[in-house]
């Protein structure tokens, strides 16, 4: 089956790759295309594939949607995000709103 695939996504094991939201998330927040991206040029692929040039021979991709580690820079993916100073007194204030709509 591998002959026929032309893109592979690496994900971490928190991430079900059967799952599609968990996927696209795990690319849209993890993913730096200028180093996460791996291109192998001129693979077998199956003749009958339109995307082939010249037939049987394409170019595949593997997308490291990886955690990134050291030394790699970018994001705390492991800080929990806080809640905003104002936070309290908003919840305050509409819970005290939806109170009075009777």
């Amino acid at each position: 089956g591998l002959g026929y695939v032309k893109m592979v996504i690496m994900v971490d094991e928190d991430v079900d790759p059967f799952n599609l939201p968990q996927v696209m998330w795990a690319l849209s927040s993890k993913v730096n295309p200028a180093g996460d991206l791996v291109q192998l040029p001129n693979m077998s692929v199956l003749e009958l594939d339109p995307g082939s040039s010249p037939a049987g021979i394409t170019d595949k991709l593997i997308i490291d949607a990886t955690t990134p580690v050291a030394p790699d820079l970018r994001g705390h993916y492991s800080q929990p995000v806080q809640d905003l100073p104002e936070t309290k007194a908003w919840a305050e204030k509409l819970t005290a709103m939806l109170a009075n709509r009777k």
